[in-house]
């Protein structure tokens, strides 16, 4: 089959209906995965639409060059209505599901109603099968997959899954592929709970063949060998995707409360080469060069653990925030969320709120069944974190994020550390451009849609940064000029790559790996229809505007909703290098104007014009937001 002659596939678990419709013709619109995702949804929900509401949408979406033999394409796209936000909800996850999934002959296939009974979902080569998953209630998603492979007697299916968090309606849930790579935040976990659909189950047979194929292998092959031979790669290829010295200036220490580690000896015990002694092998996602997907095995107490795909993000969670460093711990911890089905960073964050309110007295014994939340007690991390997933006492409170929690208890609010409503995991003082990207991200809190990494870009000559950036300097990471070009930069281009399917991975926020030209030359080849340079970080603009419009309908947020938390303006980073630095508001306002100015959205509301909008080709998008009174005067 060509790159793009997929179908778009609509099931309706209400009453088992199907509808098809190829995804061609929607090319002109959306080349594939999160931009035609977040269309489709779009166009599906109405305001005021529920995110556990039935006629809630949530839409799997392989990107156009997932299968073609691309360097990483293995990524897939979940969009829905976020639990946490009300917003747009969005994932992006590796593993190999999204491969089996266009091999299926399946680009995009949406879920919506709600089954009577819980179901999973088996597709294959196209033909869509429900089957009951009553046996499968309450399990965690190793039992899961491993049952309905012994089912259906196919070894080599893909699957994703949710544990009992998402069974739960936990909105710090995920939806697992491969068990172990997770689309996590926004909860989307939940969204499938909701519609009591437990996995779905694919195995596809077709090839995806380039049109051009003997160039695009070529240009594979040139990407893969430059790929290979970065330093930042092989660093990833030893030790998996933690790979780095952590926190030169700033870390989310006890629920962001400071700056670096007090003591030095801590962060020593958590550094990559210590978790690489319990790595035991490696696993990989789709046609990866990179490699990244550690399994790490020890024995503890209760016998063995087996944790797989480590990722950064797990001792900023679990060691800064709440103040474990032991890295046997953080593998466990992860190792118990990837089976119940729990994101990292929500969780984490959820319970270092919790923390923070016992230790400064706002949390009475009484309340919280008992535990005695204090900084460093692993084993009561590990009680809650299955205390949240099956919503059991205190966590049914934690179940619902900190925010949530904090209007439940109606105490804790200024130590809920969320944007959006979203419970963050990134440090925002040390880095503006990192604080930017973060804050503005339309799902509410993220790194991975546009923020941006000075410390990677260091040895940019201003040749280089005026060619990519538009700004002969990037800057020290405190300053607030140039920082949106930046940004918008890598906004557009990460949009493309989740379009595409192509795992940021083999980017890194930097510029010295794949480049959007790169991306647009395999897109042409892979398609046989020309797109520049230009284009396709038009297209990005497009994608990254469309999710800006999504939130405007349904959430009405304004520019101050693209403010960090008040602790990263109000507390300063208490030592370290950076000691002293923390956002500036005034200095903030103005960097937002310039950020608003670069997209063409309005400085008083923070939403797209209209002649925006119609130079985009989101005419369709622009009518909507004027029926329901949501474009700026």
């Amino acid at each position: 089959m060509e790159a793009h002659s997929g179908e778009i596939v609509k099931l309706n678990l209400a009453n088992s209906k199907i509808d098809r419709e190829p995804s061609l013709d929607y090319f002109d619109k959306f080349p594939g995965g999160r931009g035609l995702n977040q269309y489709l949804l779009f166009k599906e929900l109405l305001p005021g639409t529920a995110p556990f509401d039935p006629s809630n949408v949530v839409i799997f979406g392989a990107g156009l060059l997932v299968g073609t033999g691309a360097p990483g394409d293995s990524r897939l796209n979940i969009d829905s209505l976020s639990p946490y936000t009300g917003g747009i909800g969005s994932s992006n996850v590796g593993g190999n599901f999204a491969v089996a999934l266009r091999a299926a002959g399946i680009d995009h296939f949406m879920v919506k109603g709600r089954s009577k009974q819980p179901v999973y979902i088996f597709i294959d080569d196209g033909q869509v099968i429900l089957r009951d998953a009553s046996h499968l209630r309450g399990k965690g998603t190793l039992e899961t997959e491993k049952i309905i492979k012994e089912e259906l007697k196919i070894p080599d299916l893909q699957i994703l899954a949710i544990g009992p968090a998402g069974e739960n309606l936990v909105r710090p849930s995920s939806i697992m592929v491969n068990t172990a790579r997770a689309a996590a935040r926004c909860g989307l976990g939940a969204v499938m709970g909701s519609k009591n659909l437990k996995a779905i189950a694919v195995r596809g047979r077709r090839t995806i063949e380039p049109k051009s194929k003997k160039h695009f292998q070529k240009k594979v092959n040139e990407l893969i060998t430059k790929l290979k031979e970065n330093e930042f790669n092989k660093k990833r290829m030893k030790y998996g995707v933690y790979c780095y010295d952590p926190w030169i200036d700033e870390t989310p220490y006890r629920n962001f409360q400071g700056g670096l580690i007090p003591d030095e000896k801590l962060t020593a015990k958590i550094r990559p080469d210590v978790f690489l002694q319990y790595k035991k092998g490696t696993r990989t996602c789709n046609n990866c060069p990179i490699r990244c997907w550690g399994v790490y095995e020890f024995q503890d107490k209760n016998g063995i653990v087996i944790s797989e795909a480590l990722q950064g993000n797990d001792p900023h969670n679990f060691a800064a925030k709440l103040n474990i460093f032991d890295a046997r711990d953080i593998l466990k911890a992860h190792a118990i969320c990837n089976n119940l089905g729990l994101d990292v960073d929500n969780v984490a964050g959820t319970i270092a709120w919790a923390f923070e309110c016992y230790q400064r007295g706002i949390l009475s014994e009484e309340e919280i069944d008992g535990l005695k939340l204090e900084w460093g007690n692993s084993e009561v991390v590990f009680t809650l974190l299955y205390k949240i997933a099956y919503r059991e006492g205190f966590g049914d409170i934690l179940a619902e994020g900190s925010r949530r929690a904090a209007e439940i208890l109606g105490k804790g609010h200024e130590y809920s550390i969320n944007i959006k409503g979203q419970d963050l995991m990134e440090s925002l003082r040390s880095s503006v451009s990192w604080a930017l990207g973060t804050a503005v991200a339309a799902r509410g809190g993220t790194h991975t849609r546009g923020a941006v990494i000075e410390g990677r870009l260091q040895n940019l000559s201003k040749e280089k940064s005026q060619q990519i950036f538009g700004i002969t300097d990037i800057g020290r990471p405190d300053s607030y000029e140039g920082k949106e070009k930046m940004v918008h930069f890598f906004e557009r281009l990460e949009a493309m790559m989740d379009c595409l399917g192509i795992c940021m991975f083999t980017n890194s926020l930097r510029v010295d790996m794949v480049m959007p030209e790169d991306l647009a030359e395999l897109l042409s080849l892979a398609t046989g229809l020309e797109v520049s340079t230009d284009e396709f970080m038009w297209l990005g603009e497009k994608v990254h505007t469309q999710e800006k419009c999504f939130n405007v309908l349904h959430r009405g947020w304004t520019r101050i909703h693209d403010y960090p938390p008040d602790r990263f303006f109000d507390e300063p980073i208490v030592n370290g290098p950076m000691e002293g630095q923390s956002l500036d508001r005034e200095k903030w306002g103005r960097l937002l104007d310039r950020y608003y100015d670069i997209h063409g959205w309005d400085k008083k509301t923070g939403w797209p014009r209209k002649e925006t909008l119609l130079k985009l080709g989101l005419e369709e998008i622009a009518d909507k937001l004027a029926k329901y009174n949501r474009l700026p005067e």
